[in-house]
């Protein structure tokens, strides 16, 4: 039988509610009820175009026309509710990636882009754990540097990057292929065109894997025969909210 797998998406999700990580992964529901979701087709949008951007050679190489025309060309409707909405998003992602290449132009960084958008995978002993990376920069000094692209923060601070578990489970898989390189975690919030980032000790990342094996022993172990869910803000906009009205009782009460 082959290792289950986990992605920081399936991680967050059963953190948030393990009624919601049944619903979504443990059966058809999690295909058949999910709605368009606009803010994450936005996201998807920008991390192609910057993923262009990088791979073009930057701000260096590319003209701002030549970026416009990018997302002209890579932009898809794809997961907005209609094409007038994906227009009114397509308009604000033209500026906020504008706002990006001017910052990238005006302060062009010392590392070089090591590689953008690339899953990779780690096997973890009991499980394996799965990962898509938005962009690993390496310095001059050797250090990697994961960032990861936010498309809906108006801003960030070192606490929201410390606390981020997809960057740690990042982490663990690019020290899975680079082990001797010190790293660093960063978001990059798009909105405030603004990165913030953080070093991360092999002490730290080391505690991190420990907490995380515990996460995937209780999910694995969990007995989903019982399940009664609980009431919690995130219900209002579930995609499975009538599924537990309807099958589980749930009550806002």
């Amino acid at each position: 039988m082959p290792k289950p797998t986990f992605s920081p998406t399936k991680l967050s999700t059963y953190l948030l509610c393990r009624v919601k990580y049944h619903w979504a992964y443990h059966t058809p529901y999690g295909k058949w009820l999910r709605r368009p979701n606009p803010a994450f087709a936005f996201g998807s949008n920008l991390h192609r175009v910057l993923e262009y951007f990088h791979n073009a050679g930057g701000a260096e190489k590319l003209s701002t026309e030549e970026f416009h025309h990018a997302l002209e060309q890579l932009w898809s409707p794809t997961g907005f509710e209609s094409d007038a909405q994906s227009d009114v998003y397509k308009q604000e992602g033209l500026q906020l990636t504008q706002q990006y290449y001017q910052q990238q132009l005006a302060q062009p960084s010392e590392a070089v882009v090591l590689f953008t958008e690339r899953t990779l995978r780690r096997d973890m002993g009991r499980y394996v754990l799965m990962g898509r990376l938005d962009r690993v920069d390496e310095y001059p000094d050797g250090t990697l540097e994961i960032i990861d692209y936010k498309s809906g923060r108006t801003n960030v601070d070192e606490e929201q990057v410390r606390n981020d578990l997809a960057l740690h489970c990042y982490a663990l898989l690019l020290q899975e292929h680079y082990p001797d390189r010190p790293l660093q975690i960063a978001i990059y919030a798009l909105r405030a065109n603004k990165k913030v980032a953080v070093a991360l000790t092999h002490d730290e990342l080391e505690e991190f894997r420990l907490m995380l094996n515990r996460i995937v022993d209780e999910i694995i172990e969990e007995d989903w025969q019982w399940l009664t869910p609980r009431w919690i803000p995130h219900c209002a906009k579930c995609d499975f909210l009538e599924l537990c009205v309807r099958k589980l009782g749930l009550s806002p009460d």
